[in-house]
């Protein structure tokens, strides 16, 4: 009697074990599961492991783990074991609706066939072809709706228990997320693969870029000195003509009579102009080319505009303009090339001048601003028109309702004044108003005592 209480406890105990076992064996699967879904795991081994420990926790040979994507309108098996190449290829297109994924993609429900020659319309051919005699299947859910199938299959008889029903159940519902999440990383590798290939396309095209840019730099640098040859070329015959009707003016060579007087006038006056003209190419090329150097020095503006009022005379004398200076009391000098500084107001007078009309007005104002000083040359001449006002800083760009349009002009003296001002780390802009005037307005750095004197 003691021996059968002895061997009943044993069994009871060996029992024990083995739930103990299953439990554990259950839990770590479901662990590796969880793993998949917060670590973003090798989702195909990891499901692979949890497939093999599933059948062998429930002495089955044969499983897998189907997905359907119904966009593409097919099924792929992301794990099995002891499932034919031909059942899963077979298994490519989604399944009618007599087969057993179909039926838990529609219902939802766990489907369990313990014999499938006793119940043929629970089964389909492809499940007889393969020789499954026991099937069970449980949903994978996503979002609330039915993504895919954990089955469990033999090819002999099994008799499934509420436990391993249970188990499936709980290893299906875990599945469910971890696909989810997993299929999110994936869509997170592919947009960031797809990230890299357009960074890649612009580095690409960045690169292509620099290239342009630096053969558009080098075109500019060799136009620029090209320019600066000539002009240097041309000044010194046009010098010689020049000089030669001044001589002839004042009669050195020997008199002249009245209509002699006025040819060489003609002469001397166009040689001038075009003089002007090719100094102001000359300038420009030079700035752009890098060959002017700033002589940056302490210089107090009411000089330089002083000496300028009186440059200006024989220019608005003719044409009744009239000139007004306004300025701050005590302004601070600034931080300038003077010939460079002296160059920008002629530039902007001369401008005023050919855009005024006789008897108009011209304002030169300056004042402190901040660690700046602003000045700006006023006119109540004919104004730009908005649709000229963008291009205004453009090489040779010349408007046709200045009044003094018919005296020509290179349409760089805009261009140079925004070159030397820029230069000197200060900037231009403009307002004009068509048919009421314009102003130009430039800023220049004001000298400060602590200020190096090579310092650009």
């Amino acid at each position: 009697m003691a021996k059968s209480i002895t061997g009943s406890l044993k069994e009871e105990k060996i029992e024990l074990l083995h739930a103990l076992e299953t439990k554990v064996e259950e839990f770590t699967i479901l662990h590796q599961i969880a793993q998949t879904g917060t670590e973003m795991m090798a989702l195909e081994q990891v499901l692979g492991n949890a497939l093999e420990r599933v059948t062998r926790l429930m002495g089955v040979e044969s499983g897998a783990i189907i997905l359907a994507n119904e966009q593409k309108g097919e099924v792929n098996a992301v794990a099995r074991g002891g499932i034919s190449d031909r059942f899963l290829e077979k298994l490519k297109r989604l399944p009618s609706n007599n087969s057993v994924t179909s039926r838990l993609i529609l219902s939802g429900m766990p489907i369990v066939i313990e014999d499938t020659d006793k119940y043929p319309q629970l089964a389909d051919s492809l499940v007889r072809e393969e020789g499954l005699k026991s099937i069970a299947a449980v949903p994978l859910r996503s979002s609330g709706r039915v993504t895919g199938t954990l089955l469990i299959a033999c090819h002999s008889l099994h008799s499934f228990s509420s436990a391993e029903i249970h188990l499936l159940n709980t290893v299906g519902e875990g599945l469910g997320p971890a696909l989810k999440n997993a299929e999110l990383y994936e869509a997170l590798r592919e947009k960031n693969r797809q990230l890299d290939e357009q960074n890649q396309e612009l580095r690409s095209r960045q690169q292509k870029l620099l290239e342009k840019t630096r053969e558009v730099e080098q075109a500019s640098q060799l136009k620029s000195e090209f320019l600066a040859n000539m002009s240097h070329e041309l000044r010194t015959p046009l010098n010689v003509i020049i000089g030669f009707s001044e001589l002839m003016l004042d009669e050195v060579p020997g008199p002249t009579n009245k209509k002699q007087r006025q040819c060489l006038e003609d002469i001397l006056n166009s040689g001038r102009h075009l003089l002007g003209l090719i100094d102001q190419v000359l300038d420009l090329s030079k700035i752009e080319s890098g060959r002017t150097e700033l002589k940056l020095a302490e210089v107090a503006l009411p000089g330089v505009i002083e000496s300028l009022k009186n440059t200006m005379l024989p220019i608005l004398k003719p044409r009744r303009q009239k000139l007004d200076i306004s300025l701050e009391e005590e302004l601070p000098p600034v931080y300038a090339d003077k010939a460079k500084i002296r160059q920008v107001f002629f530039n902007l007078l001369s401008n005023s001048s050919r855009f005024t009309p006789d008897g108009g007005r011209i304002e030169i104002r300056a004042v402190k601003n901040g660690n700046h000083c602003q000045v700006s040359v006023t006119d109540n001449g004919t104004g730009i028109k908005k649709e000229d006002q963008a291009r205004i800083f453009e090489p040779f760009c010349q408007l046709d309702n200045a009044p003094g349009r018919a005296e020509g002009g290179t349409g760089l003296g805009l261009v140079v004044v925004k070159q030397i001002v820029e230069r000197h780390g200060g900037r231009v802009w403009f307002k004009s108003q068509y048919g009421e005037g314009s102003k130009f307005s430039f800023t220049l750095p004001l000298f400060l005592k602590e200020v190096e004197k090579d310092e650009p």
